[in-house]
């Protein structure tokens, strides 16, 4: 999942189960004489017990026996998955490593390392939280301590992950880098200085850079660090590039203008061919993010519209925002969908969030009255942080948390349809959803805003 903020130059009662009886070992005791009213099992001898009987067949009881198999084989199917990304063995391994056997953190909220994190450096990964301070890369188990850390000297950095591939790069500097959850696996700089990239599962990484001749230059390597593709940009300025799944290849949007008016392009690169497969203009706008949700298909939000481009398509789906103003967006790679949050009033209040497939066709809007500092989305929930307030919504519209967040609230991630971390001005916070807009006791009240 990937967001970032724009900024503008039921019914929860439970029944309890009646507890399983375990049998009666015998189904009744054969009358004795006796001048006792009451008798105790331990006064009956062993032999005055009979066995409880059954009338129900062999044949009756091997058919349930198959039948409860199949229908807990059916369910472990589908739960599977449902969760396949999740149940990689990398995901598996990483989970037992670090959440069971290393679990043995002081629980949230934690310190960040360093003194600041940028909103955007702050993601949730195969269910772990990693972040990049101004001075430290850092990995966090659930119980919230370090699974891997590293000093980074960045003056700007910018962090991108795709599961647990993280790459690490200076903002017009020339430095980056290239972690897994839990070590450092290259460091390097490149000859010029750094616009944006991005990395995939696999380890394939693609870098924009100062075109040293040409307006923009891009670089991908492999996961062994080879340069496997280079391709320079001699119309348009870099803005973002977006890698497909098995890093095979990219799309990489710009900028330039023309007779004053400003113009973006989508080139659709195949890192085995020399030449882009394809350039899709469009004029007006600037793009400022993008993301592959499908093989063939990649989300662009704009200053003043959303996209979607279909590779080998020279037509493109257009989601204007019409009178209103881009607060925030929010890539969501589970459910292979995008979300943008609009301000009616234009001052980032009253925001409607606006979701759409990966076809660009829209699938839920839902009007607030909140603010977006932040957004995330995680299956049909959708959260808005309003200054230290996390304002969740399902997709119909209706908000079913309202929920405080602590003081100095910068960005929140769902981790659960009741869970959520948020990023504070020095803290990382793991908070439970309620409808009662008070802070739970995981969240810590003496951050200072």
């Amino acid at each position: 999942m990937f967001s970032g903020k724009f900024e503008k130059s039921k019914d929860n009662s439970k029944t309890k189960s009646k507890p399983k009886s375990k049998g009666h070992r015998f189904a009744e005791t054969k009358a004795k004489k006796t001048d006792r009213d009451v008798i105790s099992y331990e006064d009956v001898p062993l032999e005055d017990y009979e066995l409880e009987k059954t009338e129900m067949s062999p044949a009756a009881v091997k058919k349930i026996i198959i039948s409860v198999c199949v229908v807990l084989a059916a369910g472990l199917v589908v739960f599977a998955f449902a969760n396949r990304d999740r149940l990689s063995p990398e995901s598996i391994a990483n989970w037992w490593t670090y959440d069971v056997l290393g679990n043995a953190g002081n629980g949230y909220p934690v310190s960040i390392t360093g003194t600041e994190v940028n909103t955007n450096n702050f993601v949730l990964s195969d269910g772990h939280i990693a972040y990049a301070s101004d001075t430290s890369f850092v990995t966090l188990n659930s119980s919230g301590s370090d699974i891997f850390s590293t000093q980074l000297k960045y003056s700007k950095p910018i962090l991108v992950s795709n599961k647990n591939m993280f790459l690490t790069y200076d903002l017009g500097g020339k430095g980056y880098e290239v972690n897994s959850l839990d070590k450092q696996l290259f460091a390097s700089n490149t000859d010029d200085d750094i616009y944006t990239a991005d990395i995939a599962s696999n380890g394939v990484y693609a870098i924009v850079t100062e075109g040293n001749g040409y307006l923009s230059t891009l670089l991908a390597f492999n996961k062994d660090n080879n340069r496997i593709f280079k391709y320079s940009f001699s119309e348009y300025y870099i803005t973002s590039v977006t890698l497909n799944s098995n890093g095979t290849g990219c799309a990489a949007t710009g900028i330039t203008t023309e007779n004053g008016k400003v113009i973006s392009a989508v080139y659709m690169l195949d890192f085995s061919k020399q030449e882009p497969e394809q350039v899709i203009k469009i004029d007006g706008d600037v793009i400022i993010a993008s993301k592959y949700l499908t093989d063939n298909r990649v989300a662009l939000v704009g200053n003043t519209a959303s996209y979607v481009v279909k590779k080998g398509d020279e037509n493109f789906v257009t989601n204007s925002y019409e009178s209103m103003t881009l607060s925030n967006y929010y890539f969501n790679m589970d459910t292979l969908t995008y979300a943008v949050a609009l301000s009616r009033s234009g001052d980032g209040r009253s925001c409607s969030v606006y979701t759409y497939d990966s076809n660009g066709s829209q699938k839920s809007k839902i009007d607030t009255d909140s603010k977006a500092d932040a957004i995330s989305v995680y299956k049909d929930k959708i959260a808005l942080l309003d200054g230290n307030t996390a304002n969740v919504y399902n997709t119909r519209g209706d908000k079913v948390f309202a929920t405080e967040t602590g003081a100095g609230s910068k960005n929140i991630i769902l981790s659960s349809d009741t869970t959520a971390y948020v990023l504070s001005v020095n803290q990382i916070r793991f908070i439970e959803l309620n409808n009662n807009q008070k802070a739970t006791e995981k969240v810590a009240t003496d951050d200072k805003a």
